[in-house]
């Protein structure tokens, strides 16, 4: 399957996009803010021509490139990525920070949203949860983002949510927290320094107002934050339908990308 890139030009600046299969791409893949859009290689060439698929590098992650001018929205720029590629009405694909976005995005324009499959979905304005055991990892983390010290923050970042809270390091999970490690840095050479962005109507609370089909994929080992939003959804939205990934922390689509393939497929299929 051939993988093709070019650049959506957006206000303040670009965003780098790849597409695959077809003339038309149905899907629009939306990336962790642990990840870039090559986080989707694997299951953009799975699907092949079934599926046709585009995935993008939000603003200050990956290959796209911001200003520090103005403010930026996500919700534009998805519009802007959607536009580029003549979608009228795509399905969202989505993990962690990505699926806040599609999840704004589908509350802001639900004429433009034919679905929405979230991986370990983050939801604007929620007030997760943390648990005891989780609490020392969450502050690790926030202590070195205050020092900007980049290579500490990954280092708590692949412990808390690739190898899990509560999960033992394993050395299975090397190569993934090596692919996982080097998006992490290329993000970060664009995150020091940010522009401010456009905030949405939170999401928390209005949930109930998603009138598209939603499933939500959720690993068992993941914070303890994701898995009550995932729940969250399910319970507050008529459309949406659970699976909870055993032996699973928060990057779904790199950990099992067999079972993400597998699950969009049948779901796409029936949908």
């Amino acid at each position: 399957m051939t993988i093709k890139a070019r650049t959506v030009e957006v206000p303040g600046g670009s965003l780098f996009t790849t597409s695959s299969g077809g003339t038309k791409p149905a899907a629009v893949m939306i990336h962790s803010g642990l990840a870039h859009s090559d986080m989707w290689l694997p299951l953009m060439s799975a699907l092949g021509d079934e599926l046709p698929g585009v995935a993008y590098d939000c603003r200050c992650c990956g290959r796209s490139v911001t200003t520090l001018d103005g403010k930026f929205s996500d919700n534009a720029d998805l519009a802007a990525v959607l536009d580029a590629y003549g979608i009228e009405s795509a399905l969202l694909v989505a993990e962690s920070r990505g699926g806040r976005i599609a999840v704004d995005f589908a509350l802001a324009h639900p004429e433009r949203v034919r679905g929405l499959f979230l991986l370990a979905p983050d939801i604007s304005g929620y007030d997760a949860p943390v648990a005891d055991h989780e609490r020392a990892l969450i502050e690790a983390v926030g202590a070195a983002e205050d020092a900007w010290e980049v290579e500490e923050i990954i280092a708590h970042e692949l412990r808390l949510f690739v190898d899990g809270p509560a999960r033992e390091q394993s050395d299975s999970r090397a190569a993934l927290r090596r692919t996982v490690a080097e998006m992490l840095r290329l993000n970060y050479t664009q995150q020091k320094d940010t522009p401010d962005f456009d905030s949405p109507e939170p999401a928390a609370g209005r949930l109930a107002e998603l009138s598209c089909p939603v499933r939500v994929l959720v690993g068992d080992e993941d914070t303890t934050g994701m898995r009550a939003m995932a729940a969250e959804i399910e319970s507050s939205c008529s459309g949406a339908t659970l699976l909870r990934v055993p032996d699973a922390a928060h990057v779904l689509a790199l950990e099992h990308p067999e079972l993400i393939e597998r699950e969009l497929r049948s779901w796409w299929r029936n949908f």
